[in-house]
């Protein structure tokens, strides 16, 4: 830290004020997790030649993480074991931080883009919804205006926890292998969120429905949210019964296929009222979802500023109609479904349609009791990593699927 010896600080300082000192300067970006050796640490903590008596101090670990006030009386120096209990919390912190770095890191992830994310603290529970009221009816001079009624409608939500804990054995620490230990932390973070999207990118495509796991729960009950038969308005394919004249399958190919699916969603897609007739609804579209296999042609098709239409006079250009109208997301998750889900494609406004609810954000906790596996693989610190949440289709208009096969 500076220069200055992690051992010279911790004498300065004081165990609590050292811990504090380095979680300010974390918090304020002037140090990195990269910036401490963790076998320094365990020299200036005088664990080292102890590093497997380190799990006896684990039950008075435990008040660290009930209370912040327990946190302080564990790391004054009049306590017995101080130096051990503050090499576990600060290394817990900065192995922490990589872990959340790692899941930080979303670089060719599309899931955030897919859902709204609904803070919450309860699991399944339920999302109310009303449907369309009626619209508003001519009222003549001195005469009483219509009453609209509803219907109650609702889904209810799902969730899961996911997670897995990162073992840092005696080696790593012994021969000052920090960087590994980092790597390690930040591949830990980075595949519980690769974990979470893939969780989204199947829901958002119903990839389990076959499997009785439902993203689309009206009332309670689990259904498949693109009905095959087209009878919830928001599929085209050849087993649609539903819209006579889009029982094709539309495979990608240019501009023209978005615009027949826009049409199916100007004419078929309505509202839900019980009021009077049931009317079309306005739901721009705002993203096209491919799998990676239909990424090129997808974005060729939304980014082309010109279109070549052929007519019976010949070849002409004009401007093209979906130029940047819509955003073109893929994802690998869709790909690997296989069979026709390879060709499908989606279109609407998918954050409309979709919410994550999010019981616990992604969380870290040092290892708060004793295990065998610090006698049987000279484990000191287990890192766990978790997250809790699950996804919900609210509803069924704002995005289509599309058969794409040819």
């Amino acid at each position: 830290m500076y220069g200055t010896p992690v051992k010279t600080l911790i004498e300065s300082h004081g165990a609590a004020g050292f811990y504090h000192k380095v979680v300010e300067l974390l918090n304020e970006k002037k140090l990195t997790p990269d910036d401490f050796s963790y076998r320094e640490l365990a020299d200036a903590c005088g664990v080292l030649s102890q590093l497997r008596s380190l799990q006896e101090s684990s039950r008075s670990l435990d008040l660290a993480l009930e209370s912040p006030g327990a946190l302080t009386h564990l790391l004054q120096e009049s306590n017995p074991g101080v130096s051990s209990h503050l090499f576990q919390v600060v290394t817990g912190e900065l192995i922490g931080r990589k872990v959340i770095e790692g899941y930080a890191d979303d670089s060719g992830f599309i899931g955030d883009n897919l859902v709204t994310v609904i803070p919450s603290n309860l699991r399944n529970t339920r999302i109310a919804g009303f449907r369309a009221l009626a619209g508003p009816t001519e009222v003549a001079e001195g005469h009483n205006y219509e009453e609209s009624t509803f219907e109650e409608k609702f889904v209810t939500s799902q969730e899961s926890k996911q997670g897995r804990i990162l073992s840092i054995n005696e080696e790593l620490i012994a021969f000052d292998q920090t960087g590994e230990i980092n790597r390690r932390a930040m591949a830990l973070g980075y595949y519980l969120r690769q974990e979470r999207e893939r969780t989204i990118v199947r829901a958002v495509t119903d990839a389990d429905a076959a499997v009785g796991k439902f993203v689309y729960r009206p009332s309670g009950t689990g259904q498949a949210l693109y009905a095959g038969d087209g009878s919830n308005r928001n599929f085209v394919g050849v087993t649609n019964t539903t819209s006579s004249d889009f029982s094709d399958a539309v495979p990608l190919v240019d501009w023209t296929d978005v615009e027949e699916i826009l049409s199916y969603r100007a004419t078929e897609v309505k509202d839900d009222r019980i009021d009077g007739d049931q009317r079309p609804i306005i739901v721009p579209a705002k993203q096209l979802l491919v799998p990676e296999a239909l990424r090129g042609t997808a974005r060729s098709i939304v980014n082309s500023t010109e279109v070549n239409v052929t007519t019976a006079d010949g070849e002409t250009r004009h401007a093209n109609p979906v130029h940047n109208m819509l955003e073109v997301l893929s994802s690998p998750f869709i790909d690997e479904q296989g069979g026709s889900a390879k060709q499908d494609w989606y279109l609407g406004d998918f954050k409309r349609q979709f919410i994550w609810t999010e019981i616990w954000p992604v969380q870290t906790f040092l290892q708060r009791s004793e295990s065998s596996s610090a006698f049987e693989r000279d484990v000191v610190l287990r890192v766990k990593a978790r997250y809790y949440g699950g996804m919900s289709a609210v509803d069924t208009a704002f995005v289509t699927k599309v058969d794409g096969a040819n």
